[in-house]
């Protein structure tokens, strides 16, 4: 018992300890500097794996598009492949985010995004940052506080992160772009939380696509299709 125990936890400390994160890749024959290239992130207890099969029985991608799925660092349950970006709990209505974890993961998120595109010599100059629920606050933070880093962002049934930054200079902004996709009937983040998530980028002077659709807290089965449609409208 002793000895697996210990080997639960050495697996859990060596996963989080990875300097880059696992992956799955989808990569366009179409190696341009205009080629768009799609870092998805899945939501809480998902996996890169997971979420390109959940995504792609909906609708692929095209060809033309490059998509990286990304899989969080943490487990929820070791020897399970159930992973999540940042650990939370509720607290009297507060949602109190483990802001040591969500650091990591941007960190890792960052630099698996350039070793990808170093290692598989991508030309595309055209950098999108989009993620589901957890994923989306994930892709939020990401690139309110990188903006210069991205064409654009999508947030999928998600909400502002708890803590994030914004640039002193609005005009750090002026040349991102950002999609909102959020079900109506979502009864895990609100439709409110979408409406804020707008507000605020309205504010910061992003262009934002919001759309609301007739689902709960899930990928709508579009979700491909919109954020083809989205990217080849800006």
């Amino acid at each position: 018992m002793k000895k697996t125990l210990f080997i639960v936890l050495l697996f859990g400390f060596w996963s989080c300890k990875k300097e880059v994160l696992n992956y799955e890749i989808n990569l366009s024959d179409e190696n341009l500097f205009n080629t768009p290239l799609i870092v998805l992130m899945h939501g809480y207890g998902g996996n890169a794996y997971n979420f390109k099969k959940e995504i792609g029985e909906n609708g692929e991608f095209d060809s033309q598009f490059s998509i990286i799925y990304l899989e969080a660092p943490f487990k929820i349950i070791p020897l399970m492949n159930k992973k999540i970006w940042y650990d939370f709990e509720i607290s009297n209505g507060d949602t109190i985010s483990n802001q040591e974890q969500i650091n990591i993961s941007t960190d890792k998120i960052l630099k698996t995004i350039k070793r990808i595109i170093k290692e598989n010599d991508i030309k595309s100059k055209n950098l999108y940052l989009g993620g589901y629920s957890q994923g989306g606050i994930m892709a939020y933070k990401i690139a309110l506080g990188n903006p210069a880093l991205f064409e654009g962002f999508i947030a999928s049934s998600a909400r502002l992160p708890v803590k994030y930054s914004i640039k002193d200079e609005l005009t750090e902004y002026q040349n991102i772009k950002a999609l909102i996709i959020h079900g109506k009937k979502d009864n895990v983040l609100d439709v409110k939380f979408a409406r804020a998530g707008k507000n605020l980028l309205d504010k910061l002077g992003i262009q934002t696509q919001y759309l609301v659709k007739d689902n709960g807290h899930s990928l709508v089965p579009d979700f491909a299709m919109l954020i083809q449609n989205w990217i080849e409208d800006i």
